[in-house]
Formats: C-alpha cells, sequence, structure tokens
C-alpha cells in the first residue's frame, strides 16, 4: 500500500469513526443497536475494513460492544463510559483554565466578557439553542487562552463527548441560569488571575454537570 493510500484509509477511518460517534451520543443509535457491518459500509460508500477500524476505537471507549458471532452492539452502559469520559475532561479543562489565568491579557479578558454577556442576555432570554453555541465559544476560548498546545489537543480528543453532555444539560430549563452563574465564577477567576479558583471552578462545575445529567437522564427511563 502506498503511502497516499494509507493516508486516504486512515481519512476514512477517521471519518467514519466520527460519524458513529457522533450518531451514538446523539441517539440516533440507541444502547443496544445492532450496528451491522454490511448495512454500514453501505451507507458510507466504504469497504468494511476502515469501518472495523472505527468500530475497534469506539469499542475502546466502551460505546459498542462486540460479541463473537452475535456483531457490535451500542453500549448498554454508555452512560457511565460518556460519565467516565467527562471525569477525565474536567480535570483537563480544569488545568486550561488554571494557565489561563496565569496567561490572560487584558485584550483577551475583553474578549472573554464579551461573551459571557452575551452568554448573560441568552440566559434572560432562555434560548438554549444560543447558549448552547456560546458555551462552546466559551470553553475554547479559555482553551487558547492557556496557551498549550498539548492541553488543547487532549480536550479537543474528546469533544465530542463534551457537545453530547452540554445538549443534554441545555434542555432542561433550570440548569440555564445555574450553568451560566457558574461560567460567571470561573470567569471572575479567570479575569482575577486566581489559578487556584479558576482551576477548581471549572472542575466543579463540569462535574456538577455530570452528575445532573445522569441524574436526570436515569429519572427519565
Amino acid at each position: 500500500m502506498t503511502d497516499a493510500n494509507i493516508i486516504l484509509t486512515k481519512s476514512i477511518r477517521d471519518a467514519v469513526y466520527e460519524k458513529l460517534k457522533d450518531a451514538i451520543l446523539s441517539e440516533q443509535y440507541k444502547p443496544g443497536h445492532h450496528l451491522k457491518e454490511r448495512e454500514l459500509a453501505k451507507l458510507y460508500g466504504i469497504s468494511t475494513t476502515p469501518l472495523k477500524e472505527a468500530l475497534r476505537r469506539l469499542e475502546q471507549e466502551g460505546l459498542v460492544t462486540t460479541s463473537a458471532r452475535r456483531g457490535t452492539f451500542v453500549s448498554t452502559d454508555i452512560m457511565n463510559s460518556i460519565e467516565e469520559i467527562n471525569w477525565a475532561r474536567s480535570a483537563l479543562e480544569g488545568v486550561a483554565a488554571r494557565l489561563a489565568a496565569l496567561k490572560i491579557s487584558d485584550a483577551e479578558i475583553s474578549q472573554l466578557t464579551g461573551v459571557v454577556e452575551q452568554m448573560r442576555v441568552f440566559t434572560e432570554q432562555k434560548n438554549a439553542e444560543k447558549l448552547l453555541i456560546l458555551n462552546g465559544d466559551y470553553h475554547k476560548l479559555i482553551r487558547t487562552f492557556a496557551k498549550n498546545n498539548y492541553i488543547v489537543q487532549q480536550i479537543e480528543a474528546i469533544h465530542s463527548f463534551d457537545r453530547s453532555f452540554r445538549q443534554k444539560a441545555l434542555s432542561h430549563e433550570e440548569e440555564l441560569e445555574r450553568g451560566f452563574q457558574e461560567h460567571a465564577n470561573i470567569y471572575r477567576n479567570i479575569c482575577a488571575r486566581d489559578a487556584d479558583g479558576a482551576e477548581q471552578a471549572m472542575i466543579s462545575h463540569i462535574r456538577r454537570t455530570i452528575v445532573f445529567v445522569k441524574s436526570s437522564t436515569e429519572q427519565s427511563l
């Protein structure tokens, strides 16, 4: 296989992996759903080789399970897998907030202030759709202001898990104000250049959201 073919195969595998992961996290494929390789290969217009590789990655993350002679299924224990990954994310985001507090410039504080003020407006309007976008912008800015490529890459690797949790949280109206107040607290600590406070505020926010989402999901079952 040529280098060009290897790169193409890897690109296809990564694209299929992301599509399947998004479909699972958005519950397009619900727990217990049978992921039939031939049907998926036909759907995506690919061979089964990159598909098998994508499924193996999803199995390593606990999103699917594979059984001999039965096939591959969306994990019925998926919430625990997502929860555990987000606990790890909370630690990484906490470090990003710490570094941002240590490194942020006055101009960057102004930029973050603008986003927080927009979040305030949409929280008052109870506009969950806009808040979902702004929440993503807010966390991305903090990662950018951390100025540490390694931390950014680690967080980006699990970005879709974050997006899935955020969507679930913001589907509850009472979470809008609570989430904003926590984001505002993180912001105040970063502006005060309080590294310890920023890190703990970020970790507490994400972990509280994890518990809330899991509890809400279990109550709806």
